[in-house]
């Protein structure tokens, strides 16, 4: 799973550096990037059954709080193994924490501006960080060693993701490009174009041949990873810009977060989408999702406070793991198992969410 990008805006909904956005701008005619309220939309690949039963939602509960970071918490992403959780801060920093005592592990640095998403390799040795400096580095999640820094392209950098393999890191940017990286080699392999504005998300399949992206111009594409070339692009029919996606665990289905206020079910393969369901309740932005490991749930998170679980099985709301609040949920994350959901948000704290038994 791979952590999203974050949007603010002020009241008047103009995107500002006031109101704590970062007053910089995306690429020609993008204005600044967004970095905090967002709406979701999830996108299922399957046709939905009116006839099937709704399932019953897993129950959370706030089990702790991390203190420690200075700014906006932007990013989190649990290891392999779910034994820790990176966080990733508008105060350059990532740091690593113990899942279950809560206790700060060590804090990674070398970023110079806002640290926007953090990524486990698929071993757990190395953490990922891209930043609002254009680059991506990579640390010993041991040590604490930075071992990789890529740099090059001019655009922010708005998303990292790992192959399956651990192979490849691929970086989203606010220049319309996402690239692609050789960890061992520490070389560019290629950049992927096609899309018109800022890439805000990105996230491979499980066999590693593919990788989705979501984007400002308002489209979802599926990427050959191996030629660079699009496989399938989906604009939204609602004309809502693409924030953030995460693809389920069978590699069918996306969810992806948008400005719109609902949730949407698209298959991988045949590039459909079914309608937009409303998640109501007040509360039309929302921009990080993730999908829980059975597939089963996805959970989200609001600028409103609200993180929300969607069932994947009909499309809509399922359920509430907080909210609202005014603290924004910049960013939202599930573990390997199921067990703990984080969160991070505009108060400059991570939570992590406990199931019930």
């Amino acid at each position: 799973m791979t952590a999203s990008p974050t949007c603010r805006h002020d009241t008047g909904g103009n995107y500002n550096e006031a109101a704590g956005g970062s007053g910089h701008p995306l690429g020609p005619g993008e204005g600044v990037r967004p970095t905090g309220h967002l709406a979701v939309i999830a996108m299922c690949m399957l046709c939905i059954c009116p006839a099937m039963t709704a399932q019953k939602p897993p129950q959370f509960e706030l089990a702790r709080t991390l203190t420690g970071h200075k700014r906006f918490v932007a990013a989190v992403a649990f290891s392999p193994d779910g034994r820790q959780l990176a966080t990733g801060s508008w105060d350059t920093t990532v740091k690593l924490w113990d899942v279950d005592s809560g206790r700060e592990l060590r804090t990674l640095t070398g970023h110079t501006m806002a640290v926007t998403s953090v990524a486990f390799s698929p071993d757990g040795r190395l953490v990922a960080g891209g930043s609002d400096d254009t680059t991506v580095i990579l640390w010993d999640a041991t040590s604490g060693q930075a071992t990789r820094k890529f740099e090059g392209d001019p655009g922010y950098v708005t998303a990292v993701a790992f192959s399956p393999d651990g192979a490849l890191v691929a970086a989203s940017t606010s220049h319309a490009r996402i690239k692609i990286y050789d960890v061992a080699r520490g070389e560019l392999v290629r950049t992927l174009e096609g899309h018109s504005m800022t890439v805000h998300s990105i996230a491979f399949t499980p066999d590693g041949r593919s990788l989705v992206s979501g984007s400002r111009d308002q489209t979802l594409k599926t990427w050959d990873v191996a030629s660079g070339k699009i496989l399938r692009s989906v604009e939204s029919a609602e004309r809502f810009l693409i924030y953030s996606v995460a693809v389920s665990p069978d590699g069918r289905r996306v969810a992806a977060g948008s400005s719109g206020g609902g949730i949407k079910f698209c298959e991988i393969a045949a590039g459909e989408c079914g309608q937009m369901e409303a998640q109501g309740n007040g509360q039309p932005y929302v921009f990080p999702i993730a999908y829980f490991p059975d597939g089963k749930w996805v959970v989200s998170g609001s600028g409103r406070g609200v993180i929300a679980l969607w069932d994947t099985s009909t499309g809509k709301p399922a359920g509430r793991v907080q909210g609202p609040s005014p603290i924004a949920v910049e960013a939202i994350g599930v573990s390997p198992d199921g067990r703990w959901i984080a969160s991070g948000g505009d108060d400059d704290n991570a939570k992590l969410w406990r199931a019930l038994p």
